[in-house]
């Protein structure tokens, strides 16, 4: 026992004396651009300042701690993993360097990496390309990137695209386009990417390479069972494009501000007619596709002095994910303050158009207002009463006239028009008929799309179509003058592949089995691409021959019958009819699984759908909920809840929601601790109780009726104390239902809409600064809303008879 407490205190006594170092290592991937740096009985103080390598840089992948034992001694490692992006093939050299750690300042010695492959070494190629060599000054032009990478190597993308677009303005890169083709026999992918950029300045430019890194299959690693796929990752450089910015032609119009591309202007005056002092918007639209980070704004209008002009920022509403596809919208509100008729002057727009090559003018149409004298006193001028007494109150006060009585009814116009109605069918065998006709039509149709799909389908297709064009083209070789026949002998080959099958890009003379095909393709090749052109003169004729003697196989009708062909519409005829929702969203699922974004905005479609729909609300405010937009979820939640009362789940979300939300709407604050009238009143909701209602006069009016039919003729006693009971229960239902309703308040109008966050209450429909008087309206206001609209505002009227304008996007309707 002595011996082993010597040889454990020999083993710490070897650990403690241990030297600390840190250096670089390979990883056990094998890969030489996977490098590891190994802190050995320490621990980095902070990020490790690496050094700067001319032709690669270093990227942080992870960290990981490893404890080890050998001949009783102990090492603790903490490895931090690095990923190698060389921009060449070859070593890379890491120069010396010393880092802290947390037994002091550490020299790293100097490190040689593995040969490094590029990409290019396994056949991937990345491109750059603009739409055109050469465009204008401030023009939007497409600008794509392309991947070309061996199907059978690619593993995944190992980051997103690199590049520094200066000094062009570019939007975001769209998501990756994979599209597969054959090249040499090898299935390739061709990945893409899009985007449209514009310069501001002229001048001769040469973009910047594109940088991205490609994880490749290499090989495999293991053996047997353990055996699996070695995957390595490349740095793809792309090439440099080169491009030449044109400047804009002189001299420049007056009113150029700058703008290039196509675009559009609108004007639209509403109302055209209007009193003095009431508000008349001149909207301006500009739209297009250009240069809009250039665009300044509208340009200015000229408006009489008559006018009290309020002009609120410009709104600019780009197209979702678009930088270059812009609405600029300019609402200026005119206040009249003389009667009269008004000319607005029209507006122009200069910019330049690039596919024209010059600059355009747009003009909008002149517009005329007509401002009339108001009505009425916009203000109440009536001086105040005088105060009455008693003794002389009946002496002041006049009596009101009386009504006049409404006219006799008298007939109505006639409605103008004719209308003939359909006449049923004489014999049942004649509606039989007619009803099987459109199972008919049906069947028809049906092989009329199998037909489509079967030709589209038929393999001998596009032989036949290279047979048609070749036709064509030898037709037109003999008139054809000499710079034109180039372009008709590659359309010969192009057409003469595919007449023959043959999938090769560029192919060879030999892949064609007649010699006399063999002898056109070299005569052709000789005559594209040799030192001294040349072509036979019987060529054309050969060729025709040779065309004539090529037959191609025709499209069999049996086809149609093939289950691909036909089978795949009843398949779809039949999912249609027996499950109408099988492609329907289902945000219950997205729910779930967490996805609360997709499920609201399933939610939201079947609400704007069908507003009344209370389980739709329902779950769009517990969606909204699960996203902390508390506030909104509470004005779901309210509609739900007046829409279905009853329903528990509905009570316990409301009383939830407005917990979180911070607001409780006043008429409805009682229904979370109801007293008697309330919880009568949340058995039904306000539209049931109209329905009770009415269902309660039915029944107090078929007693009544009961009652009369017996005063004139006899009837059994107990049938009039039914009478008397349907007539009292009437009663009693009918007071019970307008109680019921008359407890919900405002939230019983089919207008009735909830304030769900604090806004402000404007006098006018406007939020310029103006003198206008406004007032702050809380979140939880219930109001109704007016018929009245104005261009996104919304007219309120509350309680207390106040109203007032609103933005729309303030309000939830509980109704519509």
């Amino acid at each position: 026992m002595r011996s082993v407490r010597l040889l454990l205190l020999f083993s710490l006594l070897l650990a403690a004396v241990h030297a600390q170092s840190v250096q670089w290592m390979n990883s056990d991937s094998g890969d030489p651009s996977e490098l590891q740096l190994v802190f050995q009985d320490c621990a980095p103080e902070g990020d490790p300042s690496l050094p700067s390598l001319p032709n690669a840089t270093l990227t942080f992948t992870g960290k990981s701690v490893q404890t080890s034992f050998d001949n009783f001694s102990m090492t603790r490692s903490v490895v931090l993993s690095y990923r190698l992006r060389a921009r060449s093939a070859g070593s890379v050299q890491i120069p010396a360097f010393t880092v802290k750690t947390t037994e002091g300042t550490i020299r790293v010695p100097a490190f040689t990496t593995g040969a490094v492959r590029q990409a290019a070494e396994v056949n991937i190629h990345a491109r750059l390309l603009t739409g055109s060599t050469t465009v204008w000054a401030g023009e939007v032009f497409p600008l794509s990137y392309t991947l070309d990478v061996a199907r059978r190597t690619f593993n995944q993308l190992g980051s997103p695209v690199e590049w520094d677009s200066a000094p062009l303005i570019i939007e975001d890169w769209s998501k990756p386009e994979p599209a597969e083709f054959t090249a040499n026999g090898e299935a390739r992918l061709n990945i893409a990417y899009k985007t449209r950029a514009f310069a501001k300045a002229p001048g001769n430019l040469t973009l910047t390479a594109a940088h991205q890194l490609v994880n490749v299959a290499t090989g495999t690693v293991g053996f047997g069972l353990f055996q699996q796929q070695r995957v390595e990752q490349l740095s793809v450089t792309s090439n440099q494009p080169a491009l030449t910015v044109r400047p804009l032609p002189l001299p420049t119009p007056a009113k150029f501000s700058g703008a290039v591309g196509q675009f559009q202007l609108t004007s639209k005056v509403v109302p055209a007619t209007a009193a003095v002092g009431e508000p008349v918007t001149w909207t301006l639209e500009l739209s297009g596709t250009g240069n809009w980070p250039d665009v300044a704004g509208l340009p200015a209008r000229e408006v009489s002095r008559d006018f009290q002009v309020i002009q609120p920022q410009a709104k600019r509403t780009p197209a979702e994910g678009k930088l270059f596809d812009v609405t600029l919208a300019e609402d200026v509100v005119l206040v009249p303050t003389k009667p009269g008729t008004y000319t607005l002057a029209p507006v122009e727009f200069t910019y330049f158009d690039p596919k024209t090559g010059a600059y355009r003018t747009l003009t909008t149409p002149r517009s005329t207002v007509t401002i009339t004298v108001p009505s009425a006193p916009k203000f109440n001028i009536t001086p105040p009463a005088e105060e009455t007494t008693p003794a002389n109150a009946a002496a002041r006060t006049p009596e009101p006239p009386t009504p006049p009585e409404l006219p006799a009814a008298i007939p109505h116009d006639p409605i103008a028009g004719s209308q003939v109605v359909p006449v049923p069918f004489q014999r049942l065998r004649h509606l039989g008929l007619a009803a099987l006709l459109p199972f008919v039509a049906l069947g028809i149709f049906w092989l009329m799309l199998a037909t489509r799909r079967a030709q589209q389908n038929d393999p001998g297709r596009a032989r036949r179509a290279a047979r048609t064009r070749l036709a064509a083209t030898l037709a037109r070789f003999p008139a054809a003058p000499a710079a034109e026949r180039p372009a008709l002998l590659l359309a010969w080959q192009h057409d003469a592949a595919a007449l023959w099958g043959v999938a090769h890009a560029a192919p060879a003379a030999t892949a064609f089995d007649d010699p006399a095909w063999s002898q056109l393709w070299l005569e052709a090749d000789r005559a594209l691409y040799s030192s001294e052109p040349g072509l036979p003169k019987n060529w054309p004729d050969r060729a025709s021959a040779a065309l004539a003697a090529k037959k191609t196989p025709g499209f069999a009708v049996w086809r149609i019958l093939l289950p691909r062909n036909l089978m795949p519409f009843l398949v779809v005829a039949l999912a249609l009819a027996l499950t109408p929702g099988l492609f329907a969203a289902d945000p219950m699922a997205d729910y779930r699984k967490g996805d609360f974004a997709t499920a609201e905005k399933s939610w939201r479609e079947s609400v704007a759908k069908a507003p009344a729909d209370w389980i739709a609300r329902h779950n769009l405010a517990l969606a909204l909920a699960q996203q902390d937009q508390w506030p909104l979820a509470a004005a779901h939640a309210t509609a739900a809840f007046v829409q279905h009362p009853g329903d528990k789940a509905n009570r316990l979300n409301l009383a939830l929601v407005y917990e979180n939300a911070g607001y409780t709407p006043a008429a409805l604050a009682p229904f979370l601790t109801p007293g008697p009238r309330h919880l009568i009143a949340r058995l039904a909701s306000p539209a049931v109780w109209e329905c009770i209602l009415i269902a309660a006069t039915g029944l107090m009016a078929l007693a009544l009726g009961w009652l009369l039919f017996a005063a004139y003729a006899w009837q059994p006693r107990w049938s009039r104390f039914l009478a008397l009971t349907g007539l009292v229960l009437g009663l009693l239902l009918s007071a019970v239902a307008l109680t019921g309703r008359a407890t919900y308040g405002l939230a019983a109008s089919p207008r009735a809409a909830l304030v769900w966050r604090d806004t402000t209450l404007h006098s006018i429909p406007t939020e310029a600064e103006t003198n206008q008087k406004t007032s702050v309206l809380p979140a939880g206001s219930l109001g109704v809303m007016a018929d009245r609209t104005f261009l996104g505002w919304v007219q309120l009227t509350f309680d207390n008879g106040q109203t007032g304008w609103v933005r729309k996007q303030e309000l939830v309707p509980l109704w519509k």
